[in-house]
């Protein structure tokens, strides 16, 4: 790894070092007008190239603006036809309406469900950020007279002034095939560009072996949009949506990517939070001739992982208690060293392409451990969460709780395999362990079996805080400070 470029640090993870910063990750030709040819040439093409968001906007307006032109001058107070299409644009981009290509204007009435939530938020604030980048432009970019080109229908529902003006006296088919390639364009961009929490600031990279500009798409969006519309997304389904345009020579699944203009990560991973968002970074962790690198699960499918039976507590307290670690520091597990590390998976079938990450760490006792970030993940996805604010309690829920073992983490740790509980000894129904860093509660929540999983963010109240959460059977696991809870139960 080159010791010119500076490190990447993972607030989430105390600072740990993962990656290095990439100088310049844009590296696109920034005169659009470049890419329409030129001469007697009708047609349009899309540079390949790497982009932002901003820039592929750039790159279609050539189809706008030969549009605008070959409809002629506008009739004195009429709105301008430039205007009338861009609207039209809105009104597809939006998530309420006839034109919606993405109707999830409801979804913010609905309890719950907030994956889709995330996606409705993430729809609305890329929407009206491409219609800004449109109107921006210059209408004079890549202008074509004799602009030629073949879209299908695509069956977007154009607005009302749209379509009237499109099939109106001044237009003619290929005028429609024109307006109906630049919507489409921006449309599939909206799409591609959901699954980035921080939308803005990824780069896209087009392939010229590749469909033109963000076409690239067409293949998975019919399920990526039969999920967000049937309260079904899946994050296999986001990350493979968020690699087409990125890193399209990737395998499906994972959790995470590299490619050449930087990473991608969950935002949970780096927040902690429950998002089903991903988060563009501009840092590499390996500057290989393989650029397009996946973060993958070290095991497809947790449930299949051999389980270990957590050791008897240390000591066990009242379920009433209100401070379990208060003056017990032999208890708490002290981290004295941490760090990311990445490995290639050990099966022979495994892709070259393919890495697993590790958190590692030691503690003042001697024991270390070694977590798969993406069970970490999982982890963190299944995990309830409960808040300071969040004083509720409900007692007849967890009739059976009548005391609670704790656990050292470093003990839990150093155990092999996923760590659960049969909860048939000693009548333990709730085992807390104390995190005195968020890489420990992570580190925790990478080797518990992700069923029964509490995390806490304080210890005042905590244990009583925590009953009824969660499922209603078999024992709790719960991770006492180490971080804010990102949400309430």
């Amino acid at each position: 790894m080159g010791s010119s470029r500076p490190l990447h640090h993972i607030a989430s993870l105390d600072g740990l070092a993962f990656g290095r910063l990439i100088n310049n990750p844009a590296q696109a030709v920034l005169n659009s007008s470049k890419h329409i040819s030129n001469g007697n040439s009708q047609t349009w093409r899309f540079q390949p190239g790497t982009y932002t968001p901003k820039q592929v906007v750039e790159q279609v307006a050539p189809l706008l603006n030969s549009l605008v032109a070959q409809l002629g001058r506008d009739r004195p107070g009429a709105v301008p036809s430039r205007k009338v299409l861009i609207d039209g644009l809105q009104e597809c981009l939006a998530t309420v309406g006839r034109s919606s290509t993405l109707p999830l204007g409801h979804v913010s009435q609905l309890s719950g469900d907030s994956a889709r939530k995330e996606i409705a938020g993430q729809a609305e604030k890329i929407g009206s950020l491409l219609v800004r980048y449109a109107q921006e432009v210059s209408s004079s970019d890549g202008v074509n007279s004799r602009m030629v080109i073949r879209s299908p229908c695509e069956g977007h529902v154009w607005s009302r002034d749209s379509a009237n003006l499109l099939v109106g006296s001044r237009s003619n088919g290929n005028l429609m095939q024109v307006y109906n390639e630049w919507l489409h364009q921006l449309v599939l961009l909206r799409d591609g560009l959901l699954p980035f929490e921080n939308f803005d600031e990824v780069r896209l990279n087009i392939k010229p072996d590749s469909a033109p500009g963000t076409r690239p798409l067409e293949d998975i969006r019919p399920k990526f949009m039969t999920q967000i519309m049937t309260a079904g997304v899946k994050r296999e389904t986001i990350i493979d949506v968020a690699k087409i345009l990125t890193a399209s020579s990737l395998p499906s699944r994972g959790y995470g990517f590299q490619y050449a203009s930087g990473m991608v990560m969950p935002v949970s991973l780096l927040t902690g939070n429950s998002s089903v968002l991903l988060r563009y970074i501009p840092a590499t962790v390996d500057d290989s001739e393989q650029q397009e690198l996946l973060f993958d699960y070290q095991d497809k499918d947790y449930f299949s992982i051999p389980r270990t039976e957590i050791k008897p507590p240390l000591e066990t307290i009242p379920s009433t208690s209100s401070s379990p670690f208060a003056g017990k520091s032999s208890i708490i597990s002290k981290l004295t060293s941490s760090s990311l590390a990445i490995e290639k998976p050990s099966t022979a079938k495994a892709s070259s392409q393919i890495r697993n990450i590790k958190l590692l760490g030691a503690f003042d006792d001697g024991k270390n451990f070694s977590v798969d970030l993406g069970q970490v993940a999982r982890g963190l996805r299944y995990a309830h969460r409960v808040s300071s604010s969040n004083t509720k309690t409900d007692n007849s829920a967890s009739p059976r709780l009548s005391s609670v073992g704790l656990h050292k983490a470093s003990d839990i740790l150093a155990l092999p395999n996923m760590v659960t509980s049969t909860g048939t000894a000693d009548d333990i129904r709730l085992h807390a362990i104390q995190a005195d860093s968020p890489i420990v509660r992570l580190a925790l929540l990478g080797k518990l079996y992700p069923e029964n999983v509490v995390l806490l963010d304080g210890e005042q109240g905590a244990l009583s805080r925590a009953l009824g959460v969660g499922k209603g059977f078999g024992p709790q696991f719960a991770i006492v400070g180490g971080g804010e809870a990102a949400k309430e139960v």
